[in-house]
């Protein structure tokens, strides 16, 4: 008997792919039926008839010619030979008069299975006839014994013109468009889960919040907090919640998902990082589920998730790459994750279905929104308007929330099914910050003399806007004393590693000193020092670095222990909009010294980010206007990969600095990187290499001619740059030359 392949790697039949998904299928509907509230049992009657004819195009002679090439068989005989997209010629296969479809179900299912792979090319109608009729027809009866289905014997030109461009599903058509999205989404999930072989979901009866509850028996002796016990009982609503450092909030947010598969969204690599150990480790929450294929209750999905967990599980590579496959694929109970890899589908990228589909069957958790600019802010209020069309539920968690984001949302969610609750959790018992507005530049020497000074006998961190700025302050700081230290983005992956540890570990430790940092440790380290001395920022900005000071509350506040420069300030309309600076600045000169309450605090954000304060600024109009733009947003016309870099507003590229090249352990790294035979030994060795690299802008490192290419592997360079140890890269043109 003919063997029809589906797959080369792993050889897989088309029979047994098939049998898969109908596996995962069956394991979908059982556990997420009543959660997926947008879908009745005619569509799940209709997904599961797409599972069975999704592949039927590969039984196409010239498809299994392709596969057969690969792995060196004799090739059969094609009566067509056109190279035609398995896809369409699978639309071909469906009896829709048999089935008893409808107009709407023939559109749903027929574009379901034309475009569960989306290729953008349309069908070439007199190219899929000859293939079908001539290569496929020959083989309907082993098709039909094999499959355990009908094959329509005729070939109607009318399944191609349903499955045209023009033709395809759009949001304006309201309802078809739900239940389209949902039957193409999930066959996408079933689909890469089964080609992964992973399982479509995992861990589904556990209950995170069971866990949470059994922590906070055990460190709290039972008491939520006034936050907790407020998301525990709405875990039927959609919230937004306002809340201080320290107020518990992933509790809350985990308490809030209940039984419910989720995902937990953060901004920063480093938090989701710190936020999966906390959640999965034994010694706090637990939210785990250990088998031979890794972690199943908790899932972590970045860009380099994969090297973390290589960094912090060593051995068993076959169970880690299982284990982020399965993360990958959103099988996990719960998923800790950036937002570009859950929430860009309100760009309507080729296949945006599977993402849209997965969170309606889920409730999301977006915490610290305050970290995201405008045009972010706009497209995550848009994805919870979609959300909320699907009938799922969405938590926002942040410590300060721009007045005018929550209007829009409350705008856009006004016929929504769901109620929309609103509470803030302030709490002024607890005194954090005495805080000195000094208008003086960071740089001044008596203010660098009086840090050093400081840092002698405490713990001192600085913040500065840039990384120009901090290298300033490091220097003249690195002049006076020996105890100061410099943390910001340009350092090499592996030195930022290590330095990152040695502020923990310095953090934790008995002896004073000094570092000085840029906003990147204003959300993504948990650390606790004794005095800040900052830059003015934006408020936001400005709270978010209180907090890395004085952190619990327990250290006296009769001393100023916040001092903010105000002169000189670096970053103004670059890293900072300098509307939102300049009223940040009116703000805080409103409270010249003296303790600064967190209720203070909120109702400076309150005032800072007003809308009718803000209704001619151009910050708010870039987030009008994107969510504008988002929802009237063109369909299927972008890639994922697009719609991944517009959300991320990527233009880093990874670079060596030029002195390492020829470095020993790069060299190796590239040796075994040319004889590597699998993805696993091919990841360690580009990870070698990654210690040494640093990001980089790519439009300016090329404009400047700083950037050559690097052997081998695409996408990194070497940089011509100068690099230090002590101080990260220095981004001017070095005097070594390009090789």
């Amino acid at each position: 008997m003919m063997i029809f392949y589906a797959k080369s790697f792993p050889v897989e039949t088309i029979e047994e792919h098939t049998n898969e998904l109908l596996t995962r299928y069956d394991m979908l509907k059982k556990y997420y039926q009543s959660a997926l509230r947008s879908m009745n049992e005619r569509d799940w009657e209709l997904l599961r008839i797409a599972v069975q004819y999704h592949d039927v195009g590969k039984y196409d002679t010239v498809f299994q010619n392709k596969i057969r090439s690969v792995l060196e068989e004799e090739l059969l005989e094609a009566a067509s030979s056109y190279n035609v997209q398995h896809n369409y010629l699978s639309v071909m296969a469906i009896p829709d008069k048999e089935l008893g479809l409808d107009k709407d179900e023939k559109r749903i299912l027929f574009q379901a299975v034309a475009y569960h792979h989306e290729r953008n090319v349309p069908p070439e109608v007199d190219q899929v006839l000859a293939n079908y009729k001539a290569n496929l027809l020959p083989h309907w009866e082993h098709i039909e014994r094999e499959l355990g289905i009908s094959i329509d014997s005729k070939s109607s030109i009318s399944k191609l013109n349903t499955i045209g461009l023009n033709n395809r599903i759009r949001e304006s058509e309201g309802e078809l468009f739900k239940r389209y999205v949902m039957i193409k989404g999930l066959l996408h999930r079933l689909d890469h889960a089964a080609s992964a072989h992973v399982p479509i979901e995992l861990a589904s009866d556990m209950n995170v919040s069971e866990y949470v509850t059994q922590f906070i028996d055990k460190n709290y002796r039972g008491h939520k907090n006034k936050l907790q016990q407020f998301t525990e009982s709405h875990q039927d609503s959609h919230l937004v919640v306002v809340a201080q450092t320290g107020m518990g909030k992933t509790e809350a947010g985990l308490l809030w998902l209940g039984e419910k598969k989720g995902f937990f969204t953060l901004p920063l690599r480093v938090s989701i990082n710190a936020m999966y150990d906390r959640i999965t480790s034994a010694d706090n929450i637990g939210f785990s589920r250990q088998t031979n294929q890794g972690e199943e209750a908790t899932g972590l999905l970045h860009s380099t998730s994969l090297d973390y967990l290589y960094d912090q599980h060593e051995g068993n590579d076959e169970a880690l790459e299982k284990m982020h496959a399965q993360s990958r694929e959103y099988a996990n109970k719960l998923v800790i994750s950036t937002i570009d890899q859950i929430l860009k589908f309100p760009f309507f990228y080729l296949g945006f279905e599977k993402e849209y589909a997965t969170v309606a069957g889920a409730k999301i958790i977006i915490d610290e929104l305050q970290a995201y600019d405008p045009r972010i802010a706009a497209l995550l209020v848009r994805a919870m308007t979609l959300i909320d069309d699907m009938g799922s539920s969405f938590m926002i968690m942040t410590a300060t929330l721009p007045d005018f984001y929550y209007k829009a949302l409350q705008r856009e969610l006004a016929s929504s099914a769901l109620p929309l609750h609103y509470s803030e959790f302030i709490d002024d018992s607890v005194q954090r910050h005495h805080v000195s507005i000094e208008a003086r530049s960071i740089l001044d020497e008596a203010e660098i003399d009086k840090i050093s000074e400081v840092g002698l006998n405490q713990k001192v961190l600085v913040i500065c806007n840039t990384v120009n700025r901090a290298k300033e302050v490091f220097l003249k700081l690195r002049e006076r004393k020996d105890n100061v230290k410099l943390l910001h983005s340009r350092f090499t992956r592996g030195d930022r590693s290590n330095l990152e540890q040695e502020l923990l570990s310095f953090n934790q430790g008995e002896k004073a000193g000094i570092w000085v940092t840029t906003q990147l440790v204003e959300a993504s380290l948990d650390i606790d020092f004794d005095v800040l001395y900052t830059e003015m920022s934006t408020l936001d900005s400005q709270f978010q670095r209180y907090g890395r000071c004085n952190r619990k509350g327990k250290k006296p506040v009769d001393q100023v222990n916040i001092h903010v420069y105000t002169d000189d300030v670096s970053g103004v309309g670059s890293v900072y909009h300098k509307e939102i600076y300049d009223r940040s600045l009116a703000l805080i000169k409103g409270h010249d010294q003296g303790i600064l309450l967190e209720s203070i605090k909120h109702s400076m954000i309150q005032e800072l980010y007003d809308e009718e304060q803000l209704k001619d600024s151009s910050f708010k109009e870039v987030f009008d206007k994107t969510l504008s733009q988002l929802k009237n947003r063109p369909m299927y016309e972008i890639k994922k990969q697009d719609a991944q870099d517009l959300l991320r507003d990527i233009q880093e590229v990874q670079a060596v600095p030029i002195q390492y090249a020829g470095h020993s352990e790069i060299e190796e790294a590239l040796e075994r990187w040319k004889q590597a035979t699998t993805k696993s030994e091919k990841r360690k060795a580009r990870q070698a290499i990654e210690k040494y690299t640093v990001g980089v802008n790519e439009w300016k490192g090329k404009k400047e001619g700083l950037l050559s290419e690097f052997p081998l592997i695409k996408g990194h360079y070497f940089v011509n740059c100068e690099y230090s140890e002590e101080t990260g890269l220095e981004m001017k043109k070095s005097v070594l030359s390009i090789i």
